[in-house]
C-alpha cells in the first residue's frame, strides 16, 4: 500500500509541486489583503489619536477672551451706587462665568473621552 502511494506520488510530482506553489501564492495574497487592512485601521486610529492629541493641547483655543466693563462717574453718590452695582454685577457674572466654565470643562470633557473611546475602540476592533 505505501509502494503505491509512493509511485502515485512520485509520477504526480510535478503537479503536487505546482499545487504547492499555487497555495502559497494564494496564501501569500490574503496576507497583503489582510496587513493592508490592518494598516487603513492603523491610519484611521493614527488619525483620531492625533485629533485627540490636537484637542488636548490646544485648550487655550477655546477661552474667549475677557471684556472689561465701564461705568459712569458724574458725581460721588452716583459713584458710590455704580461702585455698588458694579460689584453685584461681577458677582453675578463672576458666577455665571464659573458656571459656564464648569459646563464647558465638563462638555470638553465627555467629548475627550467620547474622543478617546472611539480611538481606543477603533484601534482595538
Amino acid at each position: 500500500m505505501l509502494d503505491q502511494i509512493l509511485t502515485l506520488a512520485m509520477s504526480n510530482v510535478q503537479m503536487i509541486t505546482a499545487v504547492l506553489i499555487f497555495s502559497a501564492i494564494v496564501l501569500e495574497f490574503v496576507h497583503i489583503g489582510q496587513t493592508s487592512r490592518i494598516n487603513k485601521r492603523l491610519k484611521r486610529a493614527a488619525y483620531w489619536l492625533q485629533r485627540y492629541l490636537n484637542a488636548v493641547f490646544s485648550e487655550n483655543a477655546d477661552e474667549e477672551p475677557e471684556q472689561e466693563e465701564t461705568y459712569s462717574r458724574s458725581g460721588i453718590r452716583e459713584e458710590q451706587k455704580d461702585a455698588v452695582q458694579l460689584t453685584a454685577a461681577q458677582t453675578v457674572k463672576s458666577r455665571q462665568e464659573e458656571d459656564m466654565r464648569a459646563v464647558l470643562a465638563h462638555k470638553k470633557q465627555k467629548k475627550e473621552e467620547e474622543l478617546l473611546d472611539t480611538v481606543l475602540q477603533e484601534i482595538f476592533d
